[in-house]
């Protein structure tokens, strides 16, 4: 994401679901920005999420069992229930018996002012911001500590 090829020049560059949360500092999201401006056609839209505080300090924050199909798939979430904003939080997803390596994720927490100085570093304009929750309805303002996702739209 950080050096995003040219693949067109598209009406809508979408980024959703996590792909922006594994970037790990500012500089990194602005480059990212930078490479979906330049796919994007005059008057095109870019939306994108990150995950909120209260998705860090809860979800990332437990140790959840799934089990399907006979495999009990682990998710150990390593991130204090206080983590700070702009924090790095992991979590290792394992399967019980080792039948597959444990996969560290680690992700950033990016507040809203962060978001908005990369796009301008991105030269993009931040048209809206929306919060998300379980429910999957966008609403306005978005609350860190209400919904799990904040999800950006921006423009040229």
């Amino acid at each position: 994401m950080r050096d995003l090829p040219i693949f067109g020049s598209f009406d809508l560059v979408w980024a959703i679901d996590d792909a922006v949360n594994y970037l790990l500092e500012v500089e990194e999201l602005a480059m990212a920005l930078e490479g979906m401006r330049a796919n994007m056609a005059p008057g095109a839209l870019l939306l994108f999420d990150v995950n909120t505080l209260l998705a860090y300090r809860t979800f990332c924050a437990e140790t959840v069992r799934v089990e399907q199909g006979g495999r009990r798939l682990i998710w150990r979430g390593q991130v204090a229930v206080d983590a700070p904003p702009g924090s790095i939080c992991e979590a290792v997803l394992e399967e019980e018996g080792g039948a597959i390596e444990p996969h560290l994720h680690r992700q950033r927490h990016f507040p809203e002012a962060d978001v908005r100085g990369a796009l301008k570093c991105a030269g993009l304009n931040c048209l809206a911001v929306y919060g998300l929750h379980t429910d999957g309805i966008l609403k306005q303002p978005m609350d860190e500590e209400i919904h799990t996702k904040t999800v950006y739209i921006a423009g040229l």
